[in-house]
């Protein structure tokens, strides 16, 4: 079963996902260190889609699909921002000193990390990025 959270392009809405996540959670029996990696790579896509997918900023829905199926927890977030595949970014150069480092990147790096796999695609004007995790 697939479980929807619709919120609106703002920071504040966060709370809201966390909400939603925690309940989540609770339904499908997660860990708190699955839970904890599952939030933080959440918090990253979206606050992305939050700041960058709508540059005027206009009032906008982005849509939070999650399940969990044989210990495989899928999110699926989409929204209908500037066309924009996160995982085409050069990954960081993690040897260079914070003073070297280009600004940016460390995010979508994080969520590949974090989660098990990370896919983007683009379709009928809609980005759509979809991570999942399993737990075992």
């Amino acid at each position: 079963m697939t479980n929807t959270l619709i919120i609106k392009n703002e920071l504040e809405q966060l709370t809201r996902l966390y909400a939603f996540l925690d309940r989540q959670a609770v339904a499908y029996g997660l860990e708190e260190l699955q839970l904890m990696q599952v939030k933080l790579a959440l918090e990253e896509a979206v606050t992305n889609v939050i700041l960058y997918a709508y540059p005027d900023k206009k009032d906008q829905d982005i849509r939070i699909d999650m399940s969990y199926e044989n210990k495989r927890l899928t999110i699926v977030i989409t929204d209908t921002g500037t066309d924009f595949n996160p995982l085409e970014r050069q990954e960081p150069d993690l040897t260079l000193s914070l003073e070297e480092r280009p600004i940016g990147g460390l995010g979508i790096y994080l969520v590949k990390q974090l989660m098990t796999e990370v896919t983007y695609s683009r379709s009928a004007g809609k980005n759509i990025l979809t991570m999942t995790k399993d737990m075992h």
